[in-house]
């Protein structure tokens, strides 16, 4: 495939000066979805975003009561963890830390942990938490100015980095993580920051396990918040989907955004 890096151009052209034959596009469709968050990052100037959740087969992560352990079974939680070591960054909000308690670790199936980050407005967080354990995997915490100064000294003091936003936003937190290097952000999120995520197009992939088990509730809890979409007609659709079995559960994978399928087309099309 042609690399989508400008400091890379002219390695086609100029092997093709010395006389050699170069062919482009051979398995041109696995070769972007190998290199996608490569690719994205390059060409948006941002992290690639994979937005994963679970839910029953109604479409809730958790009970009435708040209860999620455990909607999925082993076999996606081990792919869960395999994800993570791939990803340099995992994102909750302050209400999953508040509620689950997570860890955020790949569990020791991958080589490496991602860096954990939690997006508090206000740090209304818990001073005890496992995401606070800095000798298991690095935490930061993003929160806006004048947050409450008396946690962020507790979370300081336990190794954990914090960092300060005019306005904490998935877009700025994004950004940040940009400039930071980072290629691919895992959101682990609740509701309301994943609408917030995607709202934001800080989401470009999603992994959606599906649990083949029923628990009702009107007010049970759904994997995305308020979008503001008021008609059918302006749903969010994915494309290049994909439903494969895990254990029990199913697996459901699909783009956002534009697949890698039809990535880079006019650029292989002029060097091809």
């Amino acid at each position: 495939m042609v690399d989508p890096n400008p400091q890379a151009s002219g390695g086609i052209q100029a092997l093709r000066a010395a006389g050699l034959e170069v062919r482009v596009g051979v398995e041109g469709d696995r070769c972007r979805r190998l290199n996608e968050a490569f690719i994205h990052r390059l060409t948006h100037r941002s992290p690639f975003g994979i937005w994963k959740y679970a839910m029953t087969l109604d479409g809730k992560i958790a009970t009435t009561t708040g209860h999620s352990t455990w909607i999925s079974g082993p076999a996606s939680r081990q792919r869960v963890h395999q994800l993570r070591s791939q990803c340099d960054a995992v994102i909750v909000g302050g209400n999953t830390v508040r509620q689950d308690n997570p860890n955020l670790t790949s569990h020791g199936v991958g080589d490496r942990n991602p860096l954990r980050i939690v997006m508090s407005r206000q740090l209304n967080l818990p001073t005890k938490a496992n995401l606070w354990q800095s000798a298991t995997a690095p935490t930061l915490v993003m929160t806006q100015f004048g947050a409450d100064a008396d946690v962020e000294r507790a979370l300081i003091q336990q190794g954990v980095d914090v960092v300060h936003f005019e306005c904490l936003t998935p877009a700025a937190v994004m950004a940040n993580l940009y400039e930071r290097g980072f290629l691919t952000v895992l959101w682990e999120c609740g509701g309301t920051l994943a609408a917030a995520a995607i709202a934001d197009h800080a989401v470009q992939k999603v992994w959606a396990f599906i649990a083949p088990k029923l628990i009702g509730g009107k007010d049970a809890p759904s994997p995305i918040g308020e979008l503001g979409l008021e008609k059918m007609t302006q749903a969010k659709e994915l494309t290049d989907v994909t439903v494969m079995p895990v254990g029990q559960d199913f697996l459901l994978e699909g783009y956002l955004s534009a697949s890698p399928a039809e990535m880079l087309t006019d650029s292989i099309a002029e060097l091809s």
